[in-house]
């Protein structure tokens, strides 16, 4: 099977408000960015990840007015084809 991020390929634009301000948040880029180019594959070699996980692609989002910072799980989209 073939994903993909919608949100890192530019395919839609995050809408978030913050929990806290109700402010605009500004989308940070992957989480996997911050914590070094090995650790997808350290997360995968030491834990059982469900399908559920797999089909995740996690960003950190920012609101600049309160200075939150939060994880926006997104869906990975499925290009197989197979519905």
């Amino acid at each position: 099977m073939s994903y993909i991020c919608p949100l890192c390929n530019g395919l839609v634009v995050p809408e978030q408000a913050c929990p806290h301000c109700l402010q605009g948040l500004s989308e940070c880029g992957k989480l996997d960015d911050y914590t070094g180019p090995y650790s997808p594959y350290e997360l995968q070699a030491c834990s059982d990840m469900t399908d559920e996980t797999k089909s995740i692609c996690n960003h950190l989002m920012y609101c600049h007015h309160c200075q939150t910072s939060l994880l926006l799980p997104v869906s990975l989209w499925d290009l197989s084809g197979n519905e």
